[in-house]
């Protein structure tokens, strides 16, 4: 009944719903599809932090909706400096969970930021902002210089801050080389934060944990694969840099020359379509950013 009466519903009360469900398992598709549906005919009426509470609802669900995503979006566009430093940060997650990318608003946040955080943002939710942004290939100089010294400014920082600039450096490195040269971290620093990442996130320690049917699936691929490879099969691998993967194939006493990850309910999110079903299985952000 409840979802025949949606549009008369207020959008506080809408997104209250949606995390309420979410949070007791009950994560019916028709149900959140018609939700999202309702939401996005009047994004107008919602306030910031209400969309982003909705967003972030769907999230815990594990499941999608593009539209919803793109409004959220454009709400933040319009009002970058009048959100606070915490629900931006939150905003742009949600997007970068999803791979839901506006330049626009990247261009905003980034110009906004670039000389340092505002809006009550403290330096570890830059940091996570920053990431955000390596996510969903956005790049703006003077920001990210910005991030960088106001960790360097921060009397100490949260392991998982530590593993964020970690990311955000190997990604810069890898796509943004020419412009990251000019201030790069030092070696001496890569090296501590690449040690703490692979305490924190590698192998066995990693915080996402397969669920019993990928856990099958990866080991009846590693053992079929020990019986028709030269080398030696193993599982929850971590690379040279520290990112884990579920299976690596090596040539005998050389290093890996095959990663192999299986997807499952750790990677992958629902996508809801019009009609209310999930068609479509989309990669998580934080598990693209590792594959890239």
């Amino acid at each position: 009944e409840l979802s025949l009466r949606l549009m008369d519903v207020a959008a506080r009360d809408l997104s209250q719903i949606a995390f309420a469900m979410a949070s007791i398992g009950h994560t019916e598709e028709r149900f959140f599809a018609s939700l999202a549906r309702a939401s996005v005919a009047r994004c107008e009426r919602f306030a910031v932090e209400e969309i982003l509470l909705l967003c972030s609802a769907f999230d815990k669900a594990g499941l999608v909706h593009v539209p919803l995503l793109e409004a959220s979006a454009k709400l933040l566009k319009h009002q970058v400096s009048q959100v606070p430093g915490a629900d931006l940060a939150k905003g742009l997650k949600s997007l970068a969970t999803c791979c839901v990318r506006d330049l626009d608003l990247g261009k905003a946040v980034g110009e906004y930021l670039a000389e340092g955080p505002k809006g009550g943002l403290t330096s570890e939710e830059f940091c996570a902002l920053a990431w955000t942004f390596v996510t969903l290939g956005f790049y703006h100089d003077q920001m990210f210089r910005a991030v960088f010294k106001a960790l360097e400014d921060a009397p100490s920082m949260p392991g998982d801050t530590l593993c964020q600039l970690y990311e955000i450096h190997l990604a810069l490195k890898a796509f943004r080389d020419d412009l990251y040269g000019k201030y790069e971290l030092e070696d001496a620093a890569v090296q501590s934060l690449k040690a703490h990442y692979r305490k924190q996130r590698g192998g066995k320690l990693r915080d996402v944990k397969l669920d019993r049917s990928v856990e099958k699936v990866c080991k009846d691929i590693a053992d079929s694969l020990q019986k028709v490879v030269s080398g030696s099969v193993s599982r929850q691998h971590q690379t040279e840099l520290g990112m884990a993967v579920d299976i690596a194939v090596s040539k005998k006493g050389n290093k890996p020359i095959v990663f192999i990850e299986v997807d499952g309910s750790h990677s992958l999110m629902r996508t809801l379509d019009l009609n209310g079903t999930s068609q479509i299985s989309r990669v998580r952000g934080a598990v693209l950013l590792k594959r890239y």
